[in-house]
This record gives C-alpha cells, structure tokens and sequence, in this order.
C-alpha cells in the first residue's frame, strides 16, 4: 500500500494505492518523471517511529516512511503537505 498526503494543496495522489501491481506501476511512472527531474535526497530519517528518508520533489520538501513487517515492506506513507512539514529542515536548514 501506497498512501500519501498532499492535502489538496500539492500533487499527491487521493486515493491509497494498494497492491504490487499498483504499486510498481506507480514506481514506473515516477521512473520516468526522475529521469527527466532527479528527486534529491537530503537525509535518512526516522518519520513517525518508521525508518525513511526526507527528499525535495519539484522543490516541495517530501517525507517517505516506509512500514516493515515480515522484512518486507508492506506499505509507504509519503507526506507532502507543507502544514506537516513545517519544522522539517530542508537541504539549506530553512524549515517549510
């Protein structure tokens, strides 16, 4: 499961996105996007008790948690919403 919170104010997808097969295709498509505009990766983090990382997308800082059960992961929550970001440093140390 992929679930993500852009709030209506950034681009995020509404819905979760469930299964592998939903899932890769989604990675494919954000494949193609990086290709063309890198994500930056700032730092490894812990997000919510959850490992993850924080990244800049389109100049929008972003956190991704991913949740491990089985060592495998079973879902990533992606946080894209400025509100929730605010106290998150961005590369520079400016908080968004």
């Amino acid at each position: 499961m992929i679930e993500s919170d852009g709030d209506g104010r950034v681009p995020a997808p509404i819905r979760p996105l469930v299964g592998l097969e939903a899932a890769m295709e989604r990675f494919a498509a954000l494949a193609r996007l990086f290709a063309v505009h890198p994500s930056r990766l700032i730092r490894y983090a812990t997000i919510n008790g959850l490992p993850g990382f924080i990244t800049i997308e389109d100049d929008l800082v972003q956190t991704t948690a991913l949740h491990i059960g089985n060592e495998r992961i079973v879902a990533i929550y992606v946080t894209r919403n400025p509100d929730k970001l605010q106290n998150v440093p961005d590369m520079t140390g400016r908080r968004n």
